[in-house]
């Protein structure tokens, strides 16, 4: 992005992006554990002290060209048990498992979740040697994690370990596992199959999204897997995401539930959702008014309590995102390449259930942050489910560890050399909630221009932009050269809330790249444009 236009146009700082009184900041610091392995997108459980990592990456971003994409030779073929405090790692082959087992195994982004000594796995996309084929697994494995870590650790067969059951309703990809009381809620994802390239017509795929919430029980005896009381909520719109953020929270009225946070891709655009979803016991609520614009894939994310306040905070580490705030002009701008960011974000949910997005002072040492894994220290104050009590916590605590992921040389890296420019991250950083700062100085996203989009792009004589207006009040379109210059005033009325349909003519206006510019009352949005019409 070039700043200089973004300082030149200095009139964004109109912007009241208020400094938030909040009790705590976070800190991502170096740690000396070094034993743990260089992974992403796989599936974690913790075990006696030992950390256990199974399936995902080894390799960086995936290549965007036929049959070149999710090599063998980049899959985690094995399991790993990690001593975080004596920093040792022993590793059991996986392939001596029966084959196709194996293959569900080594595959990257299941979906996971942990209940007590048994760890499940459902789906993930990988290669089947055994099909001769990329696939989407259909399949639950329940691993004893008891057994595993003793066996990894004598150096014994794990075959014992595992038990597998095959069901097409679980053969979902991108999609998150959690737990409700006794019920399991598999979340959105999608299902693959065949080899993927981002153009279909040169090698064709199959894929499907779930579009829904899957709900049933998971009935495990330690000799019988099988699961039951299978139950599906759809919505072809909202639901049709993948690869986003599943979050537990405690909502205004104290209940457990869980929050999606962003994925991809919407159903008629590739563009990231940023509105969330939440889903409880009894509801499922799209928070339709609120945009989360500054992270909307798959990253390490931390869920912190104020049960005194009553209020839920989401901090998500770097990732992936839409928009970025620039600090200078306090302006949110798009790139819809959707590149890597240094960000750490916050996502507040006040006792009234009012949602704000707030991005923290630190930032990411590097790109980092997408696919990996949040540890939680458990000598920190957590509630069961997995969320920080912040009203327990004093000074500067350290509540997890962020592992893995992906690590890129630069935000955008898809259509350069994505497994030269990117690798799994190598380094654990230790993440500290710090409550001695007073003032902490987070960065309001005073947001009222929701659900833009600018089509089509590049423009030839006629533009089209659709977005939501929170509030009413006077509300502006206008080009600027990549230096700053205003070119054209496009649109400047009074407009009432809601939806927003406008039609802007470019014809006269030079061939090249623009800047347009969406300024409402309380915020402003940039959107790179290409102009093909010319003179």
């Amino acid at each position: 992005m070039n700043r200089i236009v973004l300082s030149v146009i200095s009139f964004f700082t109109f912007i009241n992006f208020a400094n938030a009184q909040q009790g705590f900041t976070v800190h991502v610091l170096p740690s000396t554990i070094t034993a743990a392995p260089a992974i992403h997108s796989g599936a974690f459980a913790e075990w006696n002290n030992k950390w256990i990592f199974i399936g995902g990456r080894i390799d960086g971003l995936h290549i965007m060209q036929a049959n070149q994409a999710f090599p063998t030779y980049g899959r985690n073929d094995s399991v790993y048990v990690v001593d975080p405090v004596a920093n040792t790692s022993v590793a059991a082959y996986v392939f001596q498992l029966p084959s196709y087992m194996a293959e569900a195994l080594t595959s990257s982004n299941m979906q996971s979740y942990q209940n007590g000594q048994y760890l499940y796995m459902i789906g993930g996309y990988g290669k089947s040697d055994s099909l001769a084929t990329h696939t989407t697994f259909p399949s639950l494995i329940s691993i004893d994690l008891d057994c595993l870590v003793n066996a990894v650790q004598s150096s014994s067969s794990i075959n014992s370990c595992f038990r597998q059951v095959v069901d097409t309703n679980l053969a979902v990809s991108g999609g998150e596992l959690e737990k409700i009381d006794s019920t399991y809620y598999l979340v959105f994802g999608h299902r693959f199959e065949g080899s993927y390239a981002i153009n279909q017509t040169i090698l064709p795929f199959y894929q499907a999204y779930t579009n829904s919430i899957r709900k049933f029980s998971i009935n495990d005896d330690g000799v019988n897997l099988s699961i039951s009381n299978y139950t599906t909520i759809t919505d072809t719109n909202n639901f049709h995401r993948r690869d986003y953020n599943l979050v537990p929270q405690y909502f205004p009225n104290r209940e457990f539930g869980i929050t999606a946070f962003g994925g991809v891709f919407q159903k008629n655009i590739d563009r990231p959702y940023l509105t969330p979803i939440d889903i409880t016991s009894t509801n499922v609520t799209h928070q339709s008014a609120f945009n989360q614009n500054l992270e909307q894939y798959t990253t390490a994310n931390l869920p912190v309590y104020d049960s005194l306040n009553n209020v839920m905070h989401t901090v998500f580490f770097g990732g992936m995102s839409l928009f970025t705030l620039d600090t200078t002009s306090m302006s949110l701008v798009q790139d819809t390449l959707v590149p890597f960011i240094k960000a750490i974000t916050r996502v507040e949910r006040d006792a009234a259930g009012n949602l704000t997005e707030y991005q923290m002072p630190e930032q990411m040492p590097g790109f980092l942050g997408s696919n990996s894994f949040f540890i939680a220290d458990h000598s920190a104050s957590y509630y069961d489910a997995g969320i920080v009590n912040l009203n327990n916590l004093s000074g500067n605590t350290r509540v997890g560890y962020i592992v893995g992921g992906i690590r890129s040389d630069a935000e955008n890296i898809a259509s350069l050399d994505p497994s030269g420019m990117s690798r799994p991250n190598a380094t654990v950083y230790e993440v500290y909630v710090d409550k001695t700062i007073d003032n902490v100085q987070d960065l309001a996203v005073r947001n009222d221009i929701n659900n833009l989009l600018v089509y089509p792009n590049p423009v030839s004589n006629t533009m089209y932009l659709d977005f939501t207006l929170l509030n009413s009040g006077k509300c502006d379109v206008s080009l600027y050269s990549l230096q700053g210059a205003l070119v054209r005033k496009l649109y400047s009325e009074n407009r009432d809330k809601g939806d927003v349909h406008l039609k802007m003519h470019t014809s006269g206006i030079s061939k090249g790249v623009y800047f347009c510019m969406i300024k409402s009352e309380k915020s402003v949005k940039l959107v790179k444009v290409i102009i093909n019409s010319g003179e």
